[in-house]
């Protein structure tokens, strides 16, 4: 961790043999458990040892995002080789990644299990020895619900292990897992430190605990415990993360995933994150893959904008699902991919039939700090909490107690607004927007490859903001065209300019590109331009006539633009409507941030959803994406659970085995 926790996690006990007698195996010396948590500063330690397994390959530092967490409607594993595994559903319970995800979630647990039980050794402020308790116990209760949501009843034990030999316990039924969560937490709530007394987000605060706790109930309240109960008290807990007043919407929603990659802390938004730090150079932290596995495809080692397999791809269902002027589409969905034949590399963007080529794009190498990154290491935190996800919470929580009420259409509206890039306190009806362009001279030619982007820019049609680029290919065309910022305001197609027009009086220097009428000239031999623009098809112009000498290049590439109205505040839906309304929010704000499998369970639409992808891209991908729909073709009722990992089965002589497995 990057702050106070980012500490050698101490070794828990050890002993020192004697050398007075050769092979004497009686210990002489040794440190015991009350001796280690002696101080403060062990304590401390101990805490960040607690940490420690959230980070890790098993949970967030891979598994969450990669192995265990690519397949939803949100993505899929881009390698159509991969036949068996997790990332497509198609293993069996000795899988490695659940293994290593089992271990580290019980790993988490029998640390927190040693500290709570030593608590009380050390000399030391009594408030600060709270702080430390209630992190610990907050830190059991989550390793216990990502237990408890992916394999149902679980072992439960909150007393660490007696001996290597006490292995064999019960599965405790789900229902009293979460109890013991629910316990955990709420007991943590009125320990623990207010996040601007951290001034971070590396460390549980007390709206971290409530913000998740609204997490928790809310699976609660879903399938398959199914306990309606629990959208009250779901509500009562986002209301509390909103009445403290702590929390706002970052109003750039890219800034929020280029903060966590910058080591930049934004307590308001993002509320809880798994810090990680630097390349692995000094042999400290773990080995996070964040943007690694899940970036944008990048085959080139040490160097920016970073190596990445690029192994989860977008699916059209969210591609599709964002409306018109949804400027998070482009930063959630990579709209590029990265050039590398060009010096510094550049982008080549899709084209508009190009959806399922488009990596995951939320975490970005290319914005990290480090001009030499590590190759399979990033310093990218993960958002495990944010603020935008407790307001999408409020709003269904209040729309299940009470209907689609003004609170709750407040709640998500704020997000709604983020993600339009306006103010989230300020209603909006509607935008209007450039919502697409066509490349109309696909004759167009003599585009020099050294200037692989071209940028467009937009005249006219009422609005303002629009901007676009332009994608150069090795034969000289210009083959796509993307838009950057949709704008706003646009009451008609505007005029859509690729690259820079000719114009009088103007410094050029050899090898700039300017279009004139619908010719393309490439700047020659240097000067200031006259009054008399190039207008030969063929060529280079006099420097007598034209100041700067343009030599034809080719015909000039243009396009037209479309404009779009999308509403940006909800109003006027029913309780079936809004919360229809809510599981499209979630996947738009939150997608591969390891939540949407956990929702599509709780609302009880987990297999009939990925099977109708399934249906819907073996239809539609195309042949060469045809594979994606694998893993939505493998889910069935089983797939609800994971099952009990080889290694807890092969050990635990009472554990028993999830249906189906």
């Amino acid at each position: 961790m990057k702050k106070a926790l980012y500490i050698t996690i101490a070794i828990l006990s050890f002993s020192m043999v004697s050398c007075k007698k050769f092979l004497d195996t009686t210990p002489t010396d040794s440190l015991v458990q009350t001796d280690y948590y002696n101080t403060q500063a062990k304590l401390m330690e101990a805490l960040a040892g607690v940490y420690q397994p959230l980070a890790s390959a098993g949970i967030y530092g891979d598994n969450m995002f990669d192995e265990l967490g690519a397949a939803t409607d949100e993505g899929f594993y881009a390698r159509s080789a991969q036949t068996t595994g997790t990332m497509v559903y198609n293993f069996n319970y000795g899988d490695a990644n659940l293994n290593n995800f089992w271990s580290q979630l019980y790993i988490g647990i029998e640390r927190a299990n040693i500290l709570i039980q030593n608590i009380n050794i050390a000399p030391m402020d009594a408030t600060q020895r709270q702080v430390i308790l209630g992190e610990a116990l907050f830190l059991r209760g989550y390793y216990y619900f990502l237990l408890v949501s992916n394999f149902g009843d679980v072992p439960l034990k909150t007393t660490p292990t007696a001996s290597v030999t006490d292995v064999n316990l019960p599965r405790t039924p789900a229902k009293q897992v979460y109890a013991q969560i629910l316990a955990d937490m709420t007991a943590a709530e009125g320990k623990v430190s207010a996040i601007t007394t951290l001034g971070f987000g590396g460390r549980v605060s007390t709206t971290t605990v409530e913000g998740i706790l609204a997490r928790v109930c809310l699976q609660m309240a879903g399938a398959p415990i199914n306990d309606v109960s629990k959208y009250a008290d779901a509500l009562a807990w986002a209301k509390k993360v909103q009445a403290s007043g702590l929390h706002s919407l970052n109003p750039s929603y890219k800034q929020i995933f280029i903060n966590l990659t910058q080591d930049i802390y934004d307590i308001k938004e993002s509320m809880w994150e798994v810090e990680n730090k630097g390349t692995g150079a000094d042999g400290m932290g773990n080995v996070n893959r964040l943007g690694n596995t899940n970036g944008i495809a990048y085959s080139l080692n040490n160097n920016l904008p970073g190596y990445s397999y690029g192994f989860i791809n977008t699916t059209a269902k969210l591609f599709n699902l964002y409306p018109a002027g949804d400027i998070r589409r482009d930063w959630a969905i990579a709209p590029y991919s990265y050039n590398t034949a060009t010096t510094p590399v550049s982008n080549s963007y899709f084209t508009a039939a190009q959806v399922y080529n488009r990596n995951a794009g939320k975490f970005r190498r290319e914005y990290e700090l480090s001009a030499v990154p590590s190759k399979n290491i990033t310093p990218i935190n993960f958002p495990i909490l944010r603020y935008a996800d407790v307001l999408l919470m409020l709003a269904e929580a209040e729309n299940q107690v009470n209907g689609p009420t003004a609170t709750a259409y407040d709640a998500i509206n704020q997000v709604r607004r983020r993600g339009f890039g306006l103010n989230p306190n300020t209603p909006v009806v509607s935008v209007s927007v450039v919502s697409a362009l066509t490349l109309s001279t696909t004759g167009n030619t003599g585009y020099l490859t050294t200037v692989p982007n071209i940028p467009i820019t937009f005249t006219g049609g009422g609005g303002t903001g629009a901007t676009g680029v332009a994608t150069v290919a090795s034969t000289g065309k210009i083959t796509s065209i993307a838009i950057l910022n949709p704008g706003n305001g646009y009451t008609s197609a505007p005029t859509v300019n690729i690259g820079t027009a000719w114009a009088t009086a103007t410094a050029y220097t050899a090898g700039q590109q300017v279009y004139n009428g619908n010719n393309l000239y490439t700047v020659t031999t240097a000067g200031t331009s006259t009054a008399t623009g190039p207008t030969q098809t063929s060529g280079a112009s006099a420097a007598a006539t034209t100041g700067a000498v343009f030599t034809y290049a080719g015909a000039r590439a243009t396009a037209t633009a479309t404009v779009a109205t999308t509403a940006v505040d909800l109003t006027g839906l029913n309780a079936t409507t809004f919360q229809q309304a809510i599981q499209d929010e979630r996947a738009r704000e939150l997608c591969y941030e390891s939540l949407r499998k956990p929702d599509l369970i709780r609302w009880g639409i987990w297999v009939s959803t990925m099977n109708n992808l399934a249906a819907d891209m073996k239809a539609n991908a195309g042949t060469t994406f045809a594979y994606s729909a694998l893993a939505g073709s493998n889910i069935t009722n089983r797939n609800l659970l994971f099952p009990i990992p080889a290694s807890e089965i092969s050990v635990n002589s009472l554990a028993t085995q999830n249906p189906g497995w």
